[in-house]
């Protein structure tokens, strides 16, 4: 009787480690993008930076760590800063080449005539920051200030450039581009600064 209560709980402990096995695979199979909150650090005296942070797939199943942010407290928008970090060991970006954002032209913006001819898709190329030596080769960083203003409040796909003249899409999807949106409007703070000599004694 002993020997068969052991039996039936041996089984039971395993059938229950089999299914916490197949429940975190399909998780990280599945899982959704990470849409973090935007937050604010301190990286110096007298410097104040707000970004954002997600976690996105790309079309060959990879996985980006992308950050957008910039300087809240500058007199002006000195950069608008996206980093992107493959969270894969085998994905290495060629910062030569640069990084492509393609998007559907904003019809909100009136952009095109009223003929009903089709508008045309936006697209942008922005040069890799890192050119002369990136952090890790899985970085790449681009400043997009010159461009942010024209990007429309849609779905992105960023065409990241990777070793061998290959690449891979991202897609980010609205709801992260207007929290990149939210950043960006962050970014100047009119409020009377206080001189560096005095910040160093508070």
């Amino acid at each position: 009787m002993l020997r068969q209560i052991l039996h039936d709980l041996e089984w039971g402990i395993t059938f229950a480690i089999v299914t916490i096995i197949l429940y975190l695979v399909i998780a990280l199979i599945y899982i959704p993008p990470v849409i973090a909150d935007i937050t604010e650090t301190d990286m110096a005296p007298g410097q104040k930076y707000c970004r954002s942070e997600q976690v996105l797939t790309d079309e060959t199943g990879h996985k980006w760590e992308v950050m957008f942010f910039t300087q809240v407290n500058s007199p002006q928008v000195a950069s608008l800063n996206l980093r992107l970090s493959g969270l894969s060991s085998s994905v290495y970006i060629q910062s030569q080449a640069p990084l492509i954002i393609d998007a559907e032209a904003d019809q909100s913006n009136n952009i095109g005539d009223s003929s009903g001819l089709a508008l045309q898709p936006l697209h942008y190329e922005v040069s890799d920051i890192f050119q002369a030596e990136s952090p890790l080769p899985s970085i790449g960083q681009y400043d997009l200030k010159d461009i942010f203003s024209q990007l429309p409040t849609s779905d992105l796909v960023l065409k990241i450039p990777l070793e061998n003249g290959q690449s891979t899409r991202l897609q980010v999807p609205q709801a992260v581009v207007e929290e990149w949106q939210s950043v960006a409007s962050r970014n100047s703070d009119q409020s009377p600064k206080i001189p560096s000599s005095i910040e160093l004694f508070c």
